[in-house]
């Protein structure tokens, strides 16, 4: 217990207050090896027990180091190959990157029948891999919720947020598309629907987001509105809000409210029927916040919307399919439920548009026609038990999705 308590708060309090990165798991990983080798009364299982002679000492004898190769290389490369193999399959961007990798972590396995030389090498590597290869950022930093980066694309013109491997937000640095949402905010996607039935139905509506990332929805925001992020990083609050990196809320109409804390806390406290719109958008990355899905905060959520008003969720995710948990808390609460996944032409791609997959939940069914017009389908009831605060168990959503 003292151990887990320990690691704990290494992990959640020292560590992120030390480094810029998440640089404690390769440091462990190389002091647990340099103990070992340290440690090590005899050598590595198949490696040469009979000392070495002194002529042989005098020559160049790499055979030492590959002694029992087999044994250590052949599991590692099954298991490469099975990684390999659903990352092909998922075409994932990280597939180029992941082969080096893989091809020189076989290397140092090959030659590491010495503990020395094997806990050298990869500490060397892990070194490597922390601190030289990383892109560089204009910010790279570190709060308890992640790593943020904003990392800058000349060649392609634009500024990006990163929260671990999760894009956050994209903004390009030609003045004259500061204002284009890119990604999965894209205008010709399902969040432009959503925007493009509030300006027609409510031109002066008052908005809330769950999430701000880089402020790229404030890119939406029309004379009249009002809108109001809930965000609970205050790193990204200081990303989103610096202009020297992002300029999406300090180039809307009116200076976007920011709200900073747990969303399902701060919303508590806001008076009934304060919002025509509510965006849940905080369901990217591979770190659910469940509490924000579940039954009961879905129902502390229409609380603060107006009549008719609706709630648009970004389920957009690698390793969750978050649409059942939606469809199932729809159903419990008597709400229509639209689900649109949207997958841009090479054109809306090449303007910056991304992938990406939203549900709305409507209390008013006659708002689901402008919707239905385009494209979005009806949620599928596929039986799902809801999400609840007793039982928030968003494991049982865990697929892999392209």
């Amino acid at each position: 217990s003292v151990g887990g308590v320990g690691g704990g708060a290494v992990v959640g309090v020292l560590a992120p207050s030390l480094f810029p990165g998440i640089w404690e798991y390769p440091i462990r990983l190389a002091g647990a090896l340099a103990a070992l080798a340290l440690t090590a009364s005899r050598p590595i299982p198949g490696s040469p027990s009979a000392p070495v002679s002194r002529s042989a000492r005098r020559r160049l004898n790499f055979s030492p180091f590959f002694v029992g190769g087999r044994m250590r290389v052949g599991p590692y490369v099954v298991v490469a190959a099975v990684v390999v193999a659903i990352m092909a399959a998922e075409q994932s961007v990280a597939l180029e990157v992941a082969v080096r990798w893989i091809l020189f972590g076989g290397l140092i396995l090959l030659v590491g029948a010495q503990p020395r030389f094997l806990a050298a090498a990869t500490g060397l590597a892990l070194t490597i891999a922390t601190l030289v290869i990383p892109v560089p950022a204009l910010l790279r930093d570190r709060s308890f919720f992640g790593v943020t980066e904003v990392i800058r694309s000349s060649e392609e013109q634009v500024t990006v947020l990163m929260n671990g491997t999760t894009v956050h937000g994209i903004q390009s640095t030609d003045p004259a598309l500061a204002r284009r949402p890119y990604t999965y905010y894209a205008a010709s996607g399902p969040l432009g629907d959503v925007f493009a039935w509030l300006d027609a139905a409510r031109p002066n509506a008052s908005i809330a987001v769950v999430g701000l990332g880089a402020g790229t929805i404030a890119a939406y925001e029309q004379p009249g509105q009002t809108l109001t992020f809930f965000e609970i990083d205050p790193l990204v609050v200081r990303v989103a809000t610096d202009p020297h990196f992002f300029t999406y809320l300090s180039d809307a109409p009116s200076t976007p409210a920011i709200v900073l804390g747990d969303a399902r806390l701060s919303l508590r406290s806001a008076a009934s029927g304060s919002f025509d719109l509510l965006v849940l958008d905080a369901f990217s990355s591979d770190a659910i916040p469940a509490h924000l899905l579940t039954l009961e905060a879905l129902a502390d959520d229409l609380r603060v919307l107006r009549a008719g008003g609706l709630m648009a969720v970004h389920i957009s995710n690698r390793y969750y399919d978050l649409a059942p948990a939606l469809s199932a808390a729809g159903r419990e609460l008597g709400l229509v439920v639209l689900d649109k996944g949207y997958n841009p032409t090479p054109a809306e791609a090449e303007a910056g548009a991304a992938i990406s997959y939203w549900v709305v939940l409507l209390a008013d069914p006659s708002t689901a026609d402008p919707f239905l017009a385009r494209g979005w389908k009806v949620g599928t009831d596929t039986g799902e038990r809801p999400l609840t605060d007793d039982h928030p168990d968003i494991l049982r959503f865990l697929s892999i999705r392209r």
